[in-house]
């Protein structure tokens, strides 16, 4: 067995006291560490009593006198974890024996106290934490999940597990993720988790999902890039949160806004068109009238009763062309026609061509899923125009512009995203000037306030709506519903 000397100088550079225990008496001696730790008791009590009754806190007493014994008589290990009386707080010990190498030796037993006060705050901070993360989850129904795109693998928490319908000890096959999602979706899907990964836009999008069972649902799902200390790529981590009630409310008010937008417009278009042809003949009307009661002469009269046969006639004419009008809903048209995504993109590259190749700017673009809209070209071309050069001009310091544009549908309504890997916008602080005239976010002295403005302007003339998700320092994406 170690003695005093060698003890004292294996630990005299680690915080942990300990006991000396005496196996054929069972006497005690406190090192004196434990002794500054715990205080000095009177000497008409036991140290051990002293011990147990006054340091020790009192849910552990029963098992450490137990677990006292069997090392004592019995010679058994002995490792507990123990809250003790330090300056009138409790602190977390370890505590258990020194094992020697000595076999011949059983006279002596040490006890090492072990602080490990710290760890175990941080462990019950971690669990506590973990807590509040999980009973969060459930309340939102949000889960968790992680891409391990170098393995590649697909980790999921329980509560995306439990939105998905999937059991607890449900594993993903990386080649069958796309099987979760709703088939119109899929492209989508499949887009996006590319981007990230290859490009590092991050995503924050709306689709369909299915269930393990075959139940569609309405989720948002958010994710972003992870990188290595080299700035590369190595997964994708983010959250589902299921929004299928809020969304399906969404979708029911927002058709019927449409229906509601689509009658005021007739409604409008009509009285313009009823402000604009009846004025004319009105005051046609008044003049004759006027005329024909101040005319002294007969056959002046005569003649200007021929004026209001043929007034009369074309009022009549109009009344019904605007009968005409409500009977098959005529709106009134803009000039549209048919453009290709590809070709306007192709105008605006070549304009912006010394931009791009000053900064190294990679403009990436996928037109598969939808190749041409009934627009204007111009403001097709003024909306790519905006959003390009506003992306490289705000690129990441660290990292060469990377924009990717994509068109697709979505319910049978066209889409456009220009999504891009730069320097972002803090949305918290900015979201609500995000459009307005003269507005900017960031100090690059090219920045006028003007593009944004005139975009959204360009959108919703044609009837559309524009929106922005951003992270700082991680991209920003718009997404135009035409």
């Amino acid at each position: 067995m170690l003695n005093d000397l060698q003890l004292n100088s294996i630990l005299e550079d680690f915080d942990i006291a300990y006991w000396k225990i005496d196996l054929l008496t069972k006497e005690i001696t406190w090192s004196e560490h434990f002794e500054a730790l715990v205080g000095t008791p009177s000497t008409d009590v036991s140290l051990f009593e002293h011990f147990i009754n006054q340091v020790l806190h009192r849910d552990y007493r029963y098992d450490f006198r137990v677990g006292f014994e069997n090392l004592t008589s019995a010679s058994l290990s002995f490792n507990k974890e123990v809250k003790l009386k330090i300056n009138d707080k409790y602190r977390w010990f370890e505590c258990r024996n020194l094992k020697s190498r000595e076999n011949n030796n059983k006279e002596t037993a040490v006890l090492l106290f072990v602080n490990i006060h710290q760890s175990k705050r941080d462990q019950y901070t971690i669990e506590e934490n973990f807590f509040y993360y999980r009973e969060t989850a459930e309340m939102t129904s949000t889960g968790g999940w992680y891409i391990d795109t170098l393995a590649p693998a697909i980790y999921w928490d329980d509560v995306t597990k439990k939105i998905l319908d999937c059991p607890r000890d449900f594993h993903l096959n990386y080649d069958e993720r796309l099987r979760f999602y709703a088939k119109e979706h899929q492209g989508i899907a499949l887009s996006m988790f590319e981007k990230c990964e290859k490009y590092g836009i991050p995503f924050k999008i709306e689709l369909k999902m299915v269930t393990l069972y075959g139940r569609e649902f309405w989720v948002r799902a958010t994710g972003k890039p992870v990188y290595n200390d080299d700035q590369e790529i190595t997964g994708i981590r983010g959250v589902f949160q299921d929004i299928d009630d809020n969304k399906n409310n969404e979708i029911n008010l927002q058709n019927s806004l449409d229906i509601i937008a689509a009658q005021n417009s007739r409604l409008f278009n009509f009285a313009h068109v009823v402000s604009h042809n009846l004025r004319s003949h009105s005051s046609n009307l008044s003049l004759v009238v006027q005329l024909l009661t101040e005319s002294k002469n007969a056959q002046d009269k005569l003649d200007l009763l021929d004026n209001i046969i043929s007034i009369s006639d074309n009022l009549d004419g109009a009344i019904m062309h605007l009968n005409s009008m409500v009977t098959h809903q005529n709106l009134l048209t803009k000039e549209r026609r048919k453009v290709k995504f590809s070709a306007a993109l192709d105008v605006v590259i070549a304009s912006v061509s010394s931009l791009v190749n000053r900064e190294s700017a990679n403009i990436i673009s996928d037109f598969k899923e939808l190749e041409e809209i009934n627009y204007i070209p111009e403001y097709l071309e003024s909306i790519l125009l905006n959003l390009i050069t506003n992306a490289i001009r705000y690129k990441h310091q660290g990292r060469k512009p990377v924009i990717f544009i994509q068109s697709y549908l979505v319910n049978d309504h066209p889409y456009l995203e220009v999504s891009d890997n730069g320097s972002g916008i803090d949305l918290d602080q900015y979201g609500d000037k995000m459009f307005g005239m003269y507005k900017t976010f960031h100090r690059n002295p090219d920045a006028k306030g003007i593009g944004l403005f005139i975009t959204r302007n360009q959108v919703e003339t044609m009837g559309g709506s524009i929106s922005v998700t951003s992270t700082v320092n991680i991209g920003t994406t718009f997404k135009i519903k035409f």
